[in-house]
């Protein structure tokens, strides 16, 4: 089986996050107790292939490791040790409910449930499931038991497994986002919580309950949505469109009246989709969904909140994922504002550095 939560501490490493409009890479590092950040950067990937910064692109191995390697040497990221996010696209988490038996009995038993949950042959995947604690109890009776059912695309991990040869990166684990994000952002309740990882071309949301990631679902919505509807209504080009979305947000541009409402507008049909979804999961599960964590590019989107807040009716807050690494001061309110692009590569670091 595929070992999805296996960790191997060291004292520097790098994590790794392979989006569709850019890669973000954050190298950390532990003295003592403390866990400090060495380095970070993102790399806009629609530049390698012809288009704007901020527009989704899916290169080819050449171009992508091209850019991955200006990233690194841009960057300065001297460790080796890695931790590489799997694209959420290509994962897939379910929460699964058997009958008690044995783990010889399971092992059997879990190929033939994952044929309801997974929607791939199970040749074309890496799969793998691990018990949830008894004390954590969702749903089933005394007579049944919950296991977390996980699986990455085979085709997916072949390529990781080719760009970081040719990286000469060692040590190298994949890791699925949610997991990622509940080491970078605890959620600081043992209720359940819906991580919301806004992309530029899709939407990736897990669903947490006491620090196990129970099911995932990716919307092919994301922030890249506002940047052409922008550009179409109030005919500016992309570039404009990018740099306003990113500058004044959903607070709206004093120059231009329709810039915000075009904006909002854009925001519906994604936001929609997770309010649908949130109370979808809560039926499912018979929990409240507690909080949303909005992270991602898009979250870092001026006015986020507010324009959330008017279709999803539950507390949402953006991530802040440099709580548990000593940031330099100069870089303090730099992070705080670009965090929320960097909680999955520094949650992918931390799996090397923290218990």
């Amino acid at each position: 089986m595929f070992d999805f939560i296996k960790k191997e501490e060291v004292a520097q490493a790098i994590g790794l996050d392979i989006g569709t409009s850019s890669v973000k890479v954050v190298q950390l590092r532990k003295e003592k107790n403390r866990i400090i950040l060495d380095t970070y950067g993102e790399v806009a990937l629609g530049p390698y292939g012809g288009l704007k910064v901020g527009q989704a692109i899916h290169l080819g191995e050449e171009k992508l490791l091209e850019a991955i390697q200006d990233l690194f040497k841009e960057a300065k990221v001297t460790a080796r040790n890695t931790v590489v996010a799997i694209d959420p696209s290509g994962a897939f988490v379910s929460l699964v409910t058997v009958p008690q038996v044995s783990d010889d009995e399971l092992r059997t038993m879990m190929p033939i449930e994952a044929r309801k949950y997974i929607p791939m042959p199970l040749t074309e995947v890496q799969m793998d499931w691990w018990h949830i604690p008894q004390t954590v109890r969702l749903r089933g009776d005394n007579k049944s038991v919950s296991v977390v059912l996980a699986a990455v695309s085979n085709t997916i991990l072949m390529g990781y497994d080719s760009l970081v040869k040719k990286l000469a990166l060692t040590n190298v684990e994949y890791e699925i986002h949610g997991y990622s994000l509940l080491r970078s952002a605890p959620p600081h309740t043992h209720k359940m919580v819906l991580y919301v990882d806004i992309g530029a071309q899709s939407t990736a949301l897990s669903l947490a309950y006491q620090g196990i990631v129970l099911d995932m679902h990716v919307i092919s919505r994301g922030s890249q949505d506002g940047t052409m509807q922008l550009a179409k209504a109030l005919s500016i080009t992309l570039d404009t469109a990018e740099e306003s979305k990113r500058t004044f947000g959903y607070k709206g541009d004093e120059s231009n009246p329709y810039f915000k409402d075009v904006l909002e507008l854009s925001s519906y049909p994604l936001f929609g989709e997770v309010a649908r979804l949130s109370l979808m999961f809560e039926r499912k599960y018979n929990q409240t969904i507690e909080g949303i964590i909005l992270t991602g590019g898009g979250a870092r989107i001026p006015g986020m909140l507010q324009a959330y807040s008017k279709t999803v009716h539950i507390a949402g807050r953006v991530v802040t994922p440099f709580e548990q690494v000593v940031v330099p001061d100069f870089l303090a309110e730099m992070m705080e504002r670009i965090g929320p692009s960097y909680a999955v590569a520094v949650g992918c670091a931390l799996k090397k550095l923290i218990s």
